[in-house]
């Protein structure tokens, strides 16, 4: 991981991670939590605070832009998470298959710009990653962990990278 500048905050140090981002520190954590009424799970806690940094570096070649992992599949970006979470859980939107509202127990760690979430389960011990399929308005379990999930993203993002690319030389 590349920390090339660094700031303090109280009296907690805060890494910058590629100078972009400032990592994540307790106190995000211990904000994020009174802002929900919830407390995050020891694995994501965990994750969070130790942010891969493959995860910034492995970026989606969209021709027009190149976006990490970090800026939306498994955002990094605490102000995010916190926008993200407090916009499903706004009243009068019908989430659920029975038009009911987001549950409490989910939270979101990041989406596919379509309207679909993947959340954890806050209320349970796993470690699973859902995805939230918003077409269907249902949650199903996609990766057994946090990390697993990691794992996929940076390998399914270098595949469809080399898709691309082989794609362009072939025209």
């Amino acid at each position: 991981m590349s920390n090339s500048e660094s700031k303090r905050e109280g009296d907690e140090f805060r890494p910058t991670i590629l100078v972009r981002v400032p990592a994540i520190i307790e106190t995000d954590l211990a904000r994020v939590e009174a802002r929900f009424k919830l407390k995050l799970p020891n694995a994501y806690r965990r994750f969070l605070l130790n942010y891969p940094s493959i995860l910034i570096e492995t970026r989606t070649e969209l021709g027009w832009c190149h976006e990490s992992v970090s800026d939306r599949k498994l955002r990094l970006n605490i102000d995010e998470l916190i926008y993200y979470n407090e916009s499903v859980r706004a009243p009068g939107t019908p989430w659920t298959e029975n038009d009911g509202p987001w549950p409490e127990q989910y939270f979101v760690i990041g989406d596919d710009q379509c309207g679909n979430y993947w959340v954890i389960d806050v209320s349970s011990p796993d470690e699973q990653v859902l995805f939230y399929d918003h077409d269907i308005g249902k949650f199903n379990v996609e990766h057994e962990s946090i990390q697993a999930f990691a794992d996929h993203l940076v390998q399914s993002t270098n595949k469809w990278n080399e898709q691309q690319r082989r794609r362009r030389n072939n025209r």
